[in-house]
């Protein structure tokens, strides 16, 4: 079973590491286990709005992102979004922003999560949850 959960991992992680998206925007999954998925982005002036902070965008982008990790991560099937919603909760304007996921939810056709972007000291920038349908091989 260890060598499944690590075949599972791993091919998450190399479809993450050859997104393209992924690589324009700059994420780095720096976590996958069994416990969690905790992805990074360092905040750089290409992701700022116009009033000099992180763009809603990206907190929004990296919330997706994050929840549908967790889910490939814990069913190994991949996922796509149906519905997502973002609470804004403070700005950022440099260093670097991580994010983690809760998932839950026993369906086998949809499941939920929780996504949260946090800065490097720990305080909470975003919030968001989604639904997500299983794309199940045919």
């Amino acid at each position: 079973m260890e060598t499944n959960t690590s075949n599972l991992y791993d091919s998450v992680r190399n479809d993450f590491e050859t997104s393209p998206f992924f690589n324009l925007l700059g994420f780095e999954l720096s976590s996958i286990t069994e416990d969690e998925v905790i992805l990074e982005l360092p905040v750089e002036t290409k992701l700022l709005n116009t009033h000099g902070s992180l763009h809603g965008g990206v907190y929004a982008t990296m919330i997706d992102n994050i929840i549908s990790l967790k889910m490939r991560s814990l069913i190994g099937n991949p996922v796509i979004t149906i519905n997502l919603t973002i609470n804004y909760v403070a700005p950022i304007t440099s260093g670097k922003i991580i994010a983690k996921a809760f998932v839950y939810g026993e369906g086998k056709r949809t499941k939920m999560g929780e996504g949260v972007v946090m800065d490097e000291n720990g305080k909470l920038l975003a919030k968001g949850s989604g639904t997500f349908k299983v794309i199940h091989p045919k």
